[in-house]
């Protein structure tokens, strides 16, 4: 028997990451209810509309869309800039095969934990060439406390994307400090899944290398090619997401925000206290943020065990320590609330990297407590078993979140999340509810007929006797044009002081037809990163093979 798990362990090690991936939501999803905490205020109503809205546009015509018009009833929301949808897109082909919104969802998170398990696998077997340990951080990662949370309670599809990219930018940064330097195309590849998952997620991310370059700052000094290779690495990244973060410099520039003028909440406010991390993670609490009480007792042990592990995991096993601190209100966050540090909100997001950089430790087990096979067959039952227990506490202690499909399927197309960050800095969301979906004459006398309008699209004929000014039912985003219009039509602005619609200036007779069209720097910046990224593969192809050879 044992001979035969070796032969085949890495395809059985597949098949055991694949019924873990559906056992692990079962008591949330699989049972003709989804325990969805799914209030209109909250992230999880929104990943959902993102991903009905990619759908919808897919079945338009419009395979990259920029804004979402399933949002706001029509009147569009421009989430896409500021979220990338690149990872929905298994989502929206589901759809098209004729699943429902939850079951293309349910599918969507069985995918995500399978994709986790074999990343965090192969991260660490890449680094170690160690089976067992490869498999025992697989498990603590993948079905730690924090990650089940974003899941399961959260519903935050991006940060939950980032933690399944997570493994591969830290064994980039590992490569690059502490190992081969010339692999230092691992954090590029991670880096960029991490940008195309959640925006605030990097910023963590820098925060956690410029520790790392603290810890080994002598060593940088005697060999300064690792800095270059950084160096690489982080202009490579930035190239292959120009396509990301110019539209959304750009779309900034031109439009204000609630998202910069009115932030919903400041970093100090979403600090912990010590006592209720403790209180939290002690009782496997899913409803709470918390790293659970298998990572709490890391954060005890790893002062007493550290010193006995290699240069990287101590310096890891630190560097948790330290962003496990910055995570309560013992680090002096109100001196922060004025920076660009603010927008990460919750000092507790640092969880995600104390909950990788944790399991590491134990993976790695310095002290070689785990030397045995069913030592290790212990700590993984012991971490499914935990992860479990949690979820049935979840929901048996929160029994009114556990919706049917139908519920669950019964979209709200308001729910644009608390903060409402991207509508128009004076918008108010109560208002759009009660804007009728018309065209609104704000000026001058004008007759309008054969309103249609088809997801960002807006015809009509129209006939005015002097210069009106005409709201149309969608907001006015930079980036729609009236340019396809006859006669005299001027360019489309936002009207502030009407919810941010979109406004048009018309005279005389004629039809307009106003629609979202990509502006040249969304097409040249898609296309560097598209450029890049081919470039880039065939770089690696390359690489690879001179590597082959020379084996």
């Amino acid at each position: 028997m044992k001979k035969i798990l070796l032969r085949y362990k890495f395809p059985l090690t597949l098949i055991l990451f694949l019924v873990i991936s559906i056992l692990s939501i079962y008591l949330t999803g699989l049972d003709g209810h989804i325990w969805s905490f799914l209030e209109m205020g909250n992230d999880g109503r929104f990943h959902v509309m993102r991903m009905q809205g990619l759908y919808e546009s897919i079945k338009h015509g419009n395979f990259f869309p920029i804004v979402n018009m399933s949002f706001l009833d029509g009147f569009g929301y421009i989430a896409n800039i500021f979220y990338s949808n690149l990872w929905l897109y298994p989502v929206a082909f589901l759809r098209l095969l004729g699943l429902t919104t939850v079951q293309a969802f349910i599918c969507f998170y069985i995918l995500i934990n399978f994709v986790t398990f074999v990343i965090s696998f192969g991260s660490y077997y890449i680094a170690s060439q160690k089976f067992g340990k490869s498999l025992i951080f697989s498990f603590v990662y993948t079905l730690s406390v924090y990650r089940i949370f974003d899941m399961v309670r959260r519903f935050d599809i991006g940060e939950v994307l980032t933690l399944t990219f997570l493994p591969i930018v830290v064994l980039g940064v590992y490569e690059i400090f502490y190992g081969n330097n010339n692999k230092w195309w691992y954090l590029t590849i991670g880096m960029t899944a991490v940008i195309y998952s959640h925006a605030l997620s990097p910023i963590l991310i820098v925060i956690f290398i410029l520790l790392v370059i603290l810890f080994r700052l002598k060593i940088l000094i005697k060999e300064p090619k690792r800095i270059l290779t950084l160096i690489y690495s982080g202009l490579t990244s930035l190239l292959l997401s120009l396509g990301y973060f110019l539209p959304m410099y750009e779309q900034l520039k031109h439009t204000q925000f609630k998202l910069t003028n009115s932030p919903l909440i400041y970093v100090s406010q979403g600090s912990m206290r010590v006592h209720e991390l403790v209180k939290f993670s002690l009782g496997n609490d899913l409803f709470e943020q918390n790293i659970g009480i298998l990572m709490l007792l890391m954060a005890v042990v790893i002062p007493i065990i550290i010193w006995k592990a290699t240069p990287a995991v101590r310096d890891f096993g630190i560097i948790g320590e330290i962003l496990l601190l910055m995570t309560t209100d013992i680090f002096p966050w109100k001196l922060f609330i004025h920076t660009p540090l603010n927008m990460i909100q919750f000092p507790w997001r640092f969880n995600m990297l104390v909950t990788i950089l944790f399991a590491i430790v134990l993976a790695s087990d310095p002290w070689k407590l785990l030397n045995s096979f069913w030592k290790k067959g212990v700590i993984i039952s012991l971490t499914i078993v935990m992860i479990f227990l949690a979820e049935f506490s979840l929901v048996t202690n929160h029994p009114a979140q556990d919706d049917s499909y139908a519920a669950f399927n019964n979209l709200d197309v308001y729910s644009i999340g608390a903060g409402q960050e991207y509508l128009p800095k004076d918008a108010s969301l109560k208002q759009l509810r009660q804007t009728k979906h018309v065209p609104e004459v704000k000026s001058g006398a004008v007759k309008i007929k054969n309103f249609q309008q088809k997801d960002s699209a807006i015809k009509f004929d129209f006939n005015a006797t002097e210069s009106s000014k005409i709201d149309l039912p969608i907001i006015g985003y930079y980036g729609y044009s009236s340019n396809s219009s006859t006669g005299q039509v001027s360019a489309v602005k936002m009207d502030q002081t009407n919810n941010g619609l979109a406004q048009v200036k018309v005279r005389g007779k004629g039809i307009l037809r106003v629609d979202y069209q990509k502006t040249p720097i969304q097409k040249i910046s898609k296309s560097i990163s598209l450029i890049s990224f081919l470039i880039m593969i065939i770089w690696l192809f390359r690489q690879n093979k001179v590597s082959s050879k020379i084996e």
